[in-house]
């Protein structure tokens, strides 16, 4: 058991005697990393605490008192780690837990194809053994980041003679070599972070293999559980969601990743943009406003508890199982919310965008709402497991395979 302010005290006395904000960054998150505050949820083998993940608020509270800059977050952290203590040897958790918390090491997921989105199962994507590697061809599709990133976390079917999930294995691929072709899909915001990734004979060392082999579906279901958790802000550790020079001062970064561009990047913010545009538009005195903007407060709030409370020790399985649809649910009703009131306190100024627009980040944050009722898991799909697995309801009609 851990003692809440035993831990706050010495988180607090850590932070105001370590920060320095002329470190390096990479100098400050090998000093985290070292001293096992940088993820104090993961294990302590591992440079953990092995804080629940009700008390990890602590430690970034207390982070973020004196200013300090927080560790790589993104999918990296959130979803590559657990994957890795689940299902990862000794010698892949070195490796790549070291590798993200101290070199910033980035990741993507490479599940969904053209003809295999909610679908998994049906994965094409081939890998073939060659002596001490593997040799992959297929495409993937709707990969986040994929043009920027280190390592694709890949899910490739193994074994063509068994169907469905059996023959499936997750291989950790590194992006920057031969044979992986990153094409960018453009979205109506302008920019391109989803992209097709089309992979003829890129290469992964055995030893990269997650999981068993064959075992891919197991490390698939740990991978969609985190992600889903991972869409609740308060599962964020406030650092840079991608690559930062490491020879930075490591307070300059902290700095802009203050402002709200640089919150609204790092996952954060839009709440404290949604404010402003509250205040400085004088709707603040409006009553019907002022409820909406409660309400939307309100959930909030009750989604980080939520997430809190299921995801402690000791908390009951079917309720842990519910935490992750329930999360993706709800940031996408929140996510809706934040952009109908943010558009309606700005009237006719909410048709414009750029530097023209009261907000241009809260313009971008707007258009780009649609995607997360998509990203991870669609929501039918998640009312989906929580009707089947959860609530024990009749599952959805599976298609007549014996018929032609």
């Amino acid at each position: 058991m851990h003692d809440e302010d035993a831990l706050r005290t010495e988180a607090r006395a850590w932070y105001e005697a370590n920060w320095d904000p002329d470190l390096s960054v990479g100098a400050w998150f090998h000093r985290m990393m070292v001293d096992r505050w940088a993820y104090p949820t993961w294990p302590q083998r591992w440079w953990g605490r092995d804080l629940p993940t009700g008390l990890a608020r602590v430690v970034r509270e207390e982070r973020r008192r004196v200013g300090a800059l927080g560790p790589p977050s993104g999918i990296g952290p959130s979803l590559l780690a657990p994957m890795l203590i689940a299902h990862g040897t000794d010698e892949q958790c070195k490796r790549y837990l070291w590798g993200m918390a101290t070199q910033n090491w980035t990741a993507c997921q490479m599940l969904s194809e053209p003809d295999a989105g909610s679908d998994l199962a049906s994965a094409r994507c081939a890998a073939v053994r060659d002596g001490d590697e593997w040799v992959v061809t297929g495409t993937k599709v709707w990969t986040s980041n994929a043009d920027i990133v280190d390592i694709g976390m890949l899910l490739a079917r193994t074994d063509p003679t068994v169907r469905a999930h059996g023959g499936l294995t997750f291989l950790l691929l590194w992006r920057d070599q031969p044979g992986v072709d990153v094409r960018p899909l453009r979205q109506m915001t302008g920019d391109a972070t989803f992209n097709e990734v089309v992979i003829d004979g890129a290469r992964v060392a055995a030893r990269d293999v997650l999981g068993d082999l064959g075992g891919g579906w197991a490390v698939t279901r740990t991978f969609l559980a985190h992600e889903r958790n991972s869409f609740n802000p308060a599962s964020h550790e406030g650092g840079p969601f991608g690559k930062v020079p490491l020879d930075a001062p490591a307070g300059v970064i902290a700095e802009r990743l203050r402002t709200p561009r640089g919150a609204a990047i790092a996952g954060r913010g839009i709440a404290q943009v949604l404010d402003g545009l509250v205040r400085d538009g004088g709707s603040v005195t409006d009553p019907i406003v002022r409820q909406r903007f409660v309400a939307l407060q309100t959930r909030r709030r009750l989604m980080t508890y939520t997430n809190q409370r299921t995801r402690s020790p000791g908390e009951a399985a079917p309720r842990a199982g519910a935490v992750g649809p329930i999360s993706k649910i709800t940031v996408s009703d929140l996510g809706r919310g934040q952009r109908d009131l943010g558009l309606a306190v700005q009237g006719p100024h909410g048709m414009l965008v750029g530097d023209d627009a009261p907000s241009s980040e809260f313009q971008h944050y707007a258009l780009s709402t649609p995607a997360l009722s998509i990203a991870g898991g669609t929501d039918e799909i998640q009312r989906n497991a929580l009707g089947e697995r959860v609530l024990g309801l009749p599952g959805e009609p599976k298609p007549d395979t014996t018929s032609r």
